[in-house]
């Protein structure tokens, strides 16, 4: 063995291989006991008289021991080991970088060292080593070293104390290698936060502050390189390790701050920032000039992130010297003899005449509020006086935004301070003025803005924090109340509607008299859609709930059939009701045995109020309550969804009325029959929304029958409505099928009946309807990704050949990549796979591209074209981007054709021009010309605007190229300027203007 140990030193020395190191580092992992044989194989060369020789000896035990896993060898052989190369760090120095990088991986690979050789190690290096005659990576060798040893024998290394830290600065000194350096910082956090540095404090301090602040730029062909972000983080949590450093810290940072570099200001502020919780006390000596200088920076106002880092320093520091404890509000102490003083040199800005400087110095305020409850105490009283002034007596509607939102921010504190009853008492002082500027503010201005902040602060102001201001909160109420039956705005609505909401959730209370003024504004004339709106957003407790369901289930009742859109808004408003308290399982229960019995009762005893005049009316009621059983499945327990289908299944199998409340024989309600009336058959909406909304593992019993019987209705029921339904709830079905022979089992037998459904030999009616069958399934499909998907998509490819239906398929197409989500969603707990859309266009954009080509003699060419206009309109540029050269052209003929998809073609086009102009550029004569006959003669002003549009962009066309059009296009764009229609006219404008100055701006 000792031979063959030899040999292959002998290879390692003689052809310098890293095999070498690896062949012997596996002979020694079956046993340790031969690491210092090895040692002994190499005196030959460690005792060389040649340097190099000596060098590589010593590196090949560290390349050998790096290969052995970590703590191979004992604590005797690591003692060993140790020493040897301890001595060679006595060594000539060409021998000294191999020794330190071996030590490196030794201390490194083991963790437990011997008692006394952490100490030995460090003294060694700290007097046989002049770290900076080394290279970068040599350096890199010694600080990896104290890295380990303070990693894994620091109570050795602390034990050391002063020894050890100054033998690290003079090693660290003058350090310049950005990787180096972040070892660097890395060590000296852990020395001076871990470790007392008594004298040597300034000489660590002096030895890190030099690098302050960092201005390294990483080299931009090395992407592995230290970051700037990197050494900035590992210098500041160095100043930030100690509170001993803040008497050499702070007047630098005081020093930087008023420099002309904007990036050292700033550099210097956040670190403060970082640093002001550990210095704390310390900060008080320089707190006079701190604050000065951050109360220059702030109103000079040079860019917003230099003044957001001063108002976020200043925070800090007025944090690091506020007590732990509000005791007193004394205006004695230090934090509050500071504020005063910095409000004594404010309050010249707080007169108005510059409403800008005004705004930064009360911002200014806000943050020393901010810093502690008692920094807050003492603010208020100062600042809040002149706030309230300058928001009361601002003429401009702009000036009292700004000190209002500066109000907003210096009154929002109190949900920060509201534990302290010092900091509640400072509010109350100041109550009735804020409420009064509040109301004044909401019922005498139009406009929204200053509403929408005035019921931001009243909603913090009626805080039961306040426990004397009840009475306020039902004046707030009553005003909210009256806003709400008016204001439509969606923005102040939705202010309103949660400031009352949560004005009743902090105050129940008011709960019951707000659902009341509610309920009698119904009868006053008040719009009934806001009322219903209010009353749903007040409902926070089961007790409130109930009213409210009761009032809106006989509001309900009370309608007629004619007036379709009021029941429309009540079911809507049931439906929000549950999902605002579907967590509530009282209310769940409530809702299931009362509400959603009562509907299902008013569509089966509906359907004999129904007539054909009034097919579009059913059609709007049994849409509506479709949605309300989707968003009810949705939130429902599993338990209930077994409840609900069966009742649903019994009453659509077997007409059974009893288990929803109705009492009566009704032998003809077969709504799954296509012969039944319209009127029946439409019920099957209610199943459609539950299967949509709801978990299909829990709809076990009866599945398939309901399967079939959807499928039947879809090509037999003469109902269009009834039959899109019916399609919506195969397709939702089948795509949320469990995984496994189920889904074989559902589709097969459907897709056999349809494709005799499809045979030219049939009536075009029947064909009809089995396509759009096929075509749903296969939206189904391709949304859970199923292997069927192949089979579906090749057959309708295959229908585009045929005369009657290639149209239908043509458009039909657009179907299976649109977005739908109110049918298919992982919300809805939907099978959709990511990415479905992209994968059936790239699977399928060639078979459209070949039937194109391959029908150019026939007339069906015109089925593959639309075919893939319908395709491509619905999908992202990225993703058309590596067709583009064969599907531009198409896109051009697709503009001929005035079809449903020519919008959403445009929409591609214009996506084309902005974003591809290699493939674009080559078609643009052609473009122009069919982009301005569309833009002045289509009749659908959403096409002449996308065309005006397209024209527009063209403009961002290499200017050699469009150039020689842009005498043609300017004249032809006069024409659209006198359209009918003001917004083709405004779109006509912007384009011509573009195209007038396109010399000019390419200049």
């Amino acid at each position: 063995m000792a031979a063959s140990m030899d040999i292959v030193i002998q290879k390692y020395f003689a052809e310098n291989s890293e095999e070498a190191a690896k062949e012997l580092a596996k002979d020694l992992n079956k046993n340790n006991d031969r690491f210092l044989t090895f040692i002994e194989q190499l005196e030959s060369h460690l005792t060389s008289t040649d340097n190099v020789t000596r060098g590589r000896a010593t590196q090949f035990i560290g390349d050998v021991l790096e290969l052995l896993p970590v703590a191979f060898l004992t604590t005797e052989q690591t003692e060993v080991v140790a020493r040897f190369l301890l001595a060679k760090l006595c060594d000539t120095h060409s021998v000294q970088p191999h020794a330190l990088k071996s030590l490196a991986v030794l201390t490194n690979r083991c963790k437990l060292l011997p008692n006394g050789l952490p100490e030995d190690i460090c003294r060694t290096i700290f007097r046989e080593i002049q770290n900076q005659t080394l290279s970068h990576s040599d350096r890199r060798s010694t600080y990896s070293i104290f890295q380990n040893l303070l990693g894994y024998s620091n109570k050795a290394v602390e034990q050391m104390g002063g020894d050890f830290v100054i033998g690290f600065i003079q090693q660290m000194d003058a350090e310049k290698d950005p990787r180096n350096l972040l070892l660097c910082f890395n060590i000296a956090h852990y020395v001076s936060s871990r470790m007392p540095l008594g004298p040597f404090t300034e000489e660590m301090f002096e030895v890190l502050g030099c690098y302050f602040p960092i201005d390294f730029v990483p080299s931009p062909n090395d992407p592995q390189c230290i970051s700037k972000e990197e050494l900035v983080s590992g210098l500041r949590k160095c100043l930030a390790a100690t509170a001993d450093f803040a008497e050499y810290s702070l007047p630098l940072f005081l020093e930087k701050m008023t420099s002309d570099l904007q990036e050292a200001r700033k550099e210097a502020m956040l670190t403060l920032i970082a640093c002001a919780p550990v210095y704390r006390g310390r900060l008080t000596a320089f707190l006079g000039s701190l604050t000065s200088t951050l109360k220059r920076e702030i109103l000079m106002n040079i860019s917003n992130d230099l003044v957001s880092a001063a108002r976020q320093c200043i925070q800090a520091v007025y944090s690091a010297i506020s007590p732990d404890e509000l005791i007193e509000n004394s205006m004695n102490d230090t934090l509050s003899a500071s504020i005063v003083e910095l409000y004594q040199d404010s309050v010249k800005y707080f007169d108005g005449s510059d409403t800008k400087k005004s705004c930064l110095a009360f911002s200014m305020f806000t943050s020393v509020a901010a810093a502690s409850a008692k920094a807050f105490c003492v603010v208020t009283p100062l600042v809040l006086p002149s706030l309230l002034s300058h928001c009361s007596q601002s003429s401009q509607v702009s000036d009292q935004l700004l000190y209002m939102k500066e109000l907003k921010d210096l009154v929002s504190l109190i949900e920060q301070f509201n534990s302290y009853k010092d900091v509640v008492q400072v509010i109350k002082d100041n109550h009735n003025a804020l409420l009064e500027l509040y109301e004044t503010k909401l019922n005498q201005t139009d406009n929204i803005d200053l509403q929408l902040k005035s019921i931001e602060g009243i909603t913090l102001l009626t805080s039961p924090s306040f426990c004397d201001v009840i009475d306020k909160a039902q004046v707030f109420a009553t005003t909210l109340l009256q806003k709400s039956l008016h204001i439509t705005d969606p923005l102040l609505r939705k202010s309103v509607l949660s400031s009352l909401h949560n004005l009743v959730l902090q105050s129940p209370s008011l709960g019951p008299d707000i659902v009341k003024s509610l309920i009698q504004a119904c009868d006053s004339g008040a719009s009934i859609n806001l009322v219903f709106d209010t009353l749903v957003q007040v409902v926070v407790n089961k007790d409130l709930f109930q009213i409210v369901n009761e009032f809106l289930l006989q509001r309900l009742s009370e309608v007629k059939t004619e007036d379709v859109s009021d029941a429309l808004e009540r079911i809507k408003s049931l439906a929000r009701l549950f999902v605002q308290m579907k967590s509530d399982e009282q209310c769940v229960g409530l809702f299931l045995h009362t509400t959603v019995m009562h509907l299902l009762q008013s569509s089966v005893s509906s359907m004999l109020q129904w007539t054909d005049a009034s097919r579009e009316c059913c059609a709007l009621y049994m849409t509506e309550t479709r949605n309300f059983f989707k968003t009810l499945s949705q939130y429902l327990e599993k338990s209930d969804i077994i409840s609900m289908w069966n009742r649903l299944t019994q009453l659509m199998l077997e007409s059974n009325t009893t288990n929803i409340g109705i009492v009566g024989d009704f032998p003809t309600l077969k709504p799954l029959q296509p012969t039944s009336p319209w009127q029946h058959t439409r019920l099957i909406t209610l199943l459609e929304g539950f299967i949509t909304g709801g978990d299909i593992q829990a709809m076990i019993d009866h599945r398939e029958t309901i399967f079939e019987s959807m499928f039947i209705l879809s090509q037999e029921c003469e109902d269009s409505f009834t039959r899109a339904s019916a399609c919506r709830c195969l397709a939702v079905i089948f795509n949320k099928a469990p995984i496994g022979g189920e889904v074989h089992w559902l589709l097969e037998p459907l897709l056999e009946r349809l494709r005799q459904a499809l045979s030219p030999d049939r009536p075009l009616m029947n064909r009809l309807r089995a396509l759009n069958t096929w075509l749903w399934l296969t939206k189904a499909s391709e949304c859970r990704g199923h292997s069927a998907t192949s089979i579906l998509s090749s057959y309708l490819f295959a229908l585009l050949d045929d005369s009657e239906l290639g149209p239908d398929v043509a458009t039909g197409l657009a179907m299976i990549v649109q977005d739908m989500d109110d049918t298919f969603s992982p919300a809805l707990r939907s099978n959709v796979t990511p990415l479905y859309k992209q994968r059936f266009f790239s699977l399928n954009i060639r078979t459209l591209l070949e039937g194109y080509e391959r029908n150019k003699a026939t007339g069906r060419q015109e089925h593959f074209l639309t075919a893939i206009s319908s395709v491509t309109s619905y999908l992202p540029l990225q993703v058309l981007k590596p067709h583009l050269a064969k599907l531009v052209p198409m896109l051009l003929l697709g503009l001929k054709q005035d079809n449903s998809s020519l919008s959403n073609t445009l929409t591609l086009v214009n996506s084309a021009i902005l974003h591809a102009t290699e493939e674009v550029t080559p078609s643009v004569d052609e473009l122009t010309n069919q982009l301005l006959d569309l833009a002045h003669t289509h009749k659908a002003m959403k096409v002449r605007i996308l065309s005006l549009q397209c024209l527009e962009s063209m403009t961002s066309l290499p200017v050699h190229k469009i150039s020689p059009l842009q005498t043609k296009v300017v004249s032809n764009l006069a024409r659209s300027l006198d359209d009918k229609k003001r917004l083709v006219r405004k779109q006509a404008v912007s384009a011509r203007c573009a195209w007038i100055s396109l010399g000019k701006s390419k200049k």
